[in-house]
């Protein structure tokens, strides 16, 4: 699956079973805030499935995983 390319409305997100991982590549300009809006969940949760220690510190291309 290219990471670039996976974009989902509001529609499909709310249509995703629980228990699902999306992947999804950092790019620039992305901050953890805009991500946990788009994808309905908290920064928080954003660092604790990434294990990810300061969330002003993410990288370009770095990946991540987003759970429904």
């Amino acid at each position: 699956m290219d990471m670039e390319k996976v974009v989902l409305n509001d529609e499909e997100l709310s249509s995703i079973q629980g228990g699902t991982q999306l992947p999804y590549e950092i790019k620039s300009g992305d901050t953890l805030g805009e991500l946990a809006k788009k994808y309905h969940c908290t920064v928080e949760q954003l660092c604790q499935w990434n294990n990810i220690k300061n969330a002003d510190q993410i990288s370009v291309g770095q990946k991540l995983v987003i759970k429904f």
